[in-house]
């Protein structure tokens, strides 16, 4: 589907808003709470939430298979000026993360919270399984090694014995699937606000 002058500009806007957030809140949540301190959640699944309601608000914005996927395309050109310079497993993960949403956008068929809900889960799901591919492309460590490492992290920090690891498989998921759907649900409340509200505005210039 073609991108009108209009729909670009939307597209940039959200997407400078998305990489604008990475640039700054996620350098320094990536500092508070760095990934080995956070076998739960990291700062990488919570700066995934927040660009998928700034994405998918986007979405309604441009009702359009794909701009989604543009919105992500325009983050993660922007993460490559982010501290630290270009780093190819973010910006992978950006793009993988958007596909997920458009994936999630075309089961639902007809725009509605449910889609951005499912859309959403679909997205921050993919922190769980990226921190696997990640470790294995780009560090060279086995994916058993990182599971191991993520599930002994996890005992930990919920305080339970590590052989309940089929426990924690779930939970780990379970938790980015919830901050999903409820990153999708925002950006359906929260999109359509802005419009209404964009729409009155519009309105009263032309009374």
């Amino acid at each position: 589907m073609r991108f009108t002058v209009r729909d670009l500009v939307y597209i940039a806007i959200f997407g400078a808003i998305w990489g604008a957030l990475e640039m700054t809140l996620g350098s320094y949540l990536h500092v508070i709470i760095p990934p080995p301190a956070t076998p739960l959640i990291g700062a990488g699944t919570i700066m995934t939430a927040i660009g998928m309601v700034v994405a998918l608000i986007g979405r309604l914005f441009v009702p359009k298979a794909g701009s989604v996927l543009m919105i992500g395309v325009v983050t993660a050109m922007l993460k490559a000026l982010s501290i630290g310079g270009v780093k190819l497993s973010p910006m992978i993960a950006i793009i993988i993360e958007c596909l997920l949403a458009e994936a999630g956008l075309l089961l639902a068929g007809r725009p509605s919270r449910w889609g951005f809900v499912l859309a959403g889960s679909l997205a921050v799901l993919w922190t769980f399984f990226h921190k696997f591919l990640a470790s294995y492309v780009f560090l060279g460590r086995g994916i058993y090694e990182v599971y191991v490492g993520m599930l002994r992290k996890g005992a930990q920090l919920l305080g339970v014995d590590g052989r309940y690891a089929l426990v924690l498989i779930g939970i780990f998921p379970l938790v980015r699937i919830v901050m999903g759907g409820a990153a999708g649900w925002l950006a359906w409340g929260l999109g359509k606000v802005v419009q209404v509200r964009l729409a009155r505005v519009a309105g009263g210039r032309h009374e």
